[in-house]
């Protein structure tokens, strides 16, 4: 990045902050990327795998409901955004290639009034750390200084977030791999439907994703029903989502 265009954007969010009396965090960084980059809303997501991690913030419930979406269905401009590494960005949702590309994500996308997502990686280095997603009301793309300045704003804010995790958790080079998580018991439900069903941990994860979809359901919300033994799926029952 651009010494240049770090300092603007850098000084963009001390700006911001100071108007809103708080402190610049990775938080407050979203809120001023939504007026930043002229978007609806913007979600942050850490990661550390495709199927493994926690949203930590939304500046919106439709940025939270995205989130949500890529994790229940595992498609969408977030999901490839993550697993490719490169910016995913779908200006205009509506069309008949995004329906093809994406079957599921787009009509439960619309449905929730998202009409443009724009999905960057956040990385150190080689290593895929997250995802900061913002999202229109409206259809159309990001010019070429909204896209550098969301580029530079999504390094800042994994440097900020780091930064606040390192100061309450663990030791160096293990925060993600000991990282707790909300959705530990996600985890725990698919290893208890891999044993149950006899597949592997990524089939039993596919068969909890399209049960949450076919019941228009959480994902959480059924794996705590599979933890508590209030559910059971069968080898019979494999609701599709695709």
């Amino acid at each position: 990045m651009s010494s240049e265009r770090l300092a603007k954007v850098l000084g963009y969010l001390a700006t911001d902050a100071a108007t809103r009396s708080t402190a610049v965090s990775s938080e407050s960084a979203c809120d001023a990327g939504v007026r930043l980059a002229d978007v609806t809303g913007v979600q942050l997501t850490l990661m550390s795998g495709p199927d493994r991690g926690e949203s930590r913030y939304a500046t919106d419930e439709a940025g939270a409901r995205l989130e949500e979406l890529r994790f229940t269905l595992g498609e969408g401009p977030c999901a490839d955004a993550f697993r490719t590494g490169v910016p995913v960005l779908a200006a205009e949702l509506d069309t008949g290639r995004n329906h093809r590309h994406w079957p599921l994500f787009v009509p439960a996308a619309l449905e929730i009034g998202v009409r443009a997502v724009f999905a960057f990686p956040l990385r150190s280095g080689a290593i895929r750390m997250g995802l900061l997603v913002l999202h229109r009301a409206r259809p159309g793309p990001m010019t070429h200084e909204q896209m550098s300045d969301t580029q530079v704003l999504g390094d800042v804010i994994l440097s900020l977030l780091l930064d606040e995790l390192t100061r309450v958790q663990v030791e160096n080079n293990t925060l993600l791999a000991d990282m707790p998580l909300r959705r530990a018991e996600v985890h725990q439900a698919t290893g208890m439907l891999s044993v149950q069903l006899g597949v592997s941990v990524e089939e039993a994860l596919v068969r909890l994703r399209a049960h949450a979809f076919a019941e228009e359901r959480p994902v959480i919300d059924v794996a705590r029903d599979v933890v508590a033994r209030r559910l059971r799926l069968t080898p019979e029952a494999r609701p599709d989502p695709a």
